[in-house]
């Protein structure tokens, strides 16, 4: 029997693997399956591990759910919570559910183990233990049939301290709905210092900081009956199930966690090569551009060459050069930033479809004037091949793609066709950047726009509009 090593196999990837990972949300489940692990320490990992994988076939992404209300806010929790736990399934727990059992545990403990509940650290005779009372918690989640039914707590925790123990304890919810007024225009003059709380009060800023990894803004109006708030809540749910969050809203990654496939749109001139390239220096990204693709590739000896050297260059043939180019392991692994593609609608629909899309879509916007300013004196040292201006050194001579004609032409295919059949292609999910400004600003308004989820309307599970990267 011969060895064979696996590490020289190549790599062939499947078209479809990725889009299937991301549509099932295979890398969430995964990452929730070793915190699982990490967390209870199990003796049989396996096992573990298939229990897991059961249970999360059959529950629900959003079974998990904490409801942080916001003080002064008059709505009946209570039969938002009873419309919850009937559509859901799920068990409720609240903290008279908590405290009950807690008195319960105290009381068996005092009568069977007195002397080690007294030596312990934050025991004080009169006080509630918050370490005893997140175990109580944990059991309570954990007592079948609540882990295949899921939960919903809307009075529990009530303070930073509080969520902190029953993070490190495993309770981690999958959703956190706040509900709050609709915030006005203009911040309130009253004064910020927050009102005296009860024991039975949440410490709702507190809250929100704890479970800002899986918050859900949901936004009360005055006039909004209890059907119209179950909508809201609905419809926040939809949205975390799809991946998608608002503004300073949650920080849940439905793909491979951090790989970024980032699209530059511009004009010759707006700086879209050197934007991107920093951004591929910062993220680790793998840096595409179309031009020197196509050379790269009319030079190869494979089928894609010998198509382009035989009939030269078209639409479908530009769309085979990006599949292939796309599905190798450093984008794949890595992520990626492209510039140069595509160039109208059509070549937007042929990579929109293919199995790796670009999950971030990025305008720069520069006018013709200033475009023009950038590249009149823009040249390449035939030496370094590197950029360099006219007059800088004896090598540096204008690039031939940086004839006049030639950019005119650009310029006015690209601000009377090319911009607007790119708009439209690329709908509400794009971010438009002044390029304009200093290389600085542009490069901090573009990583942000990466890092930043597509945004979305929680209240109507619909895109925003007017989306800009100020």
């Amino acid at each position: 029997m011969t060895e064979t090593d696996s590490t020289k196999r190549p790599l062939q990837m499947p078209e479809k693997f990725l889009p299937y990972l991301e549509k099932y949300r295979v890398y969430l489940m995964m990452k929730d399956m070793v915190r699982n692990i990490i967390i209870y320490l199990p003796k049989d990992h396996i096992k573990q591990m298939k229990i897991f994988a059961n249970r999360h076939i059959h529950t629900s992404e959003a079974s998990r759910m904490i409801l942080l209300v916001e003080p002064g806010l008059n709505i009946d929790v209570h039969g938002l919570v009873k419309r919850l736990i009937k559509d859901f399934g799920c068990f409720v727990i609240t903290r008279r559910c908590v405290m009950d059992r807690y008195e319960k545990s105290l009381s068996l403990m005092l009568i069977t183990d007195f002397t080690s509940l007294t030596q312990h650290d934050e025991y004080e005779p009169g006080c509630v233990n918050i370490a005893l009372m997140s175990e109580v918690t944990k059991a309570l989640t954990l007592k079948e049939p609540v882990p295949q039914a899921g939960w919903v707590m809307f009075d529990h925790p009530c303070t930073l301290r509080e969520a902190r123990y029953l993070q490190q304890d495993g309770v981690l919810p999958t959703v956190t709905l706040v509900l709050m007024a609709t915030p006005p225009t203009a911040p309130p003059a009253a004064c910020n210092h927050t009102p005296p709380r009860n024991f039975f009060q949440q410490d709702f800023e507190g809250l929100k900081y704890a479970y800002k990894a899986t918050l859900k803004e949901v936004h009360i109006n005055p006039g909004d009956d209890l059907d119209e708030i179950q909508t809201k809540c609905f419809n926040a749910i939809r949205a975390f199930n799809a991946g998608h969050q608002g503004p300073k809203q949650g920080i849940c990654a439905v793909g491979a966690p951090s790989v970024y496939r980032v699209l530059l749109l511009g004009p010759r001139g707006s700086g879209r090569s050197s934007q991107a390239l920093a951004l591929a220096k910062h993220f680790g990204l793998v840096f595409l551009h179309f031009d020197a693709l196509f050379r790269e590739y009319a030079a190869k000896d494979n089928e894609i060459g010998e198509r382009i050297r035989k009939y030269g260059t078209s639409i479908s043939l530009r769309g085979d050069i990006i599949r292939d180019r796309l599905l190798k392991k450093d984008c794949i692994d890595h992520g990626w930033v492209m510039i140069g593609y595509p160039t109208n609608g059509t070549d937007f629909e042929i990579l929109d479809k293919m199995p790796t899309p670009p999950n971030r879509l990025v305008f720069l916007n520069v006018d013709l004037e200033t475009c023009r300013r950038r590249t009149q004196n823009e040249g390449f040292d035939i030496c370094t091949g590197k950029k360099a201006p006219m007059g800088s050194g004896p090598n540096v001579v204008r690039h031939p793609d940086h004839d006049e004609v030639r950019r005119e032409y650009e310029w006015d295919l690209f601000f009377t066709e090319q911009l607007a059949e790119l708009r439209a292609s690329a709908g509400l999910t794009a971010v438009e950047i002044d390029g304009c400004e200093s290389f600085d600003k542009v490069q901090a308004k573009v990583q942000a726009a990466v890092i930043s989820a597509p945004h979305f309307d929680i209240e109507c599970c619909s895109q925003l509009r007017n989306v800009c990267g100020e």
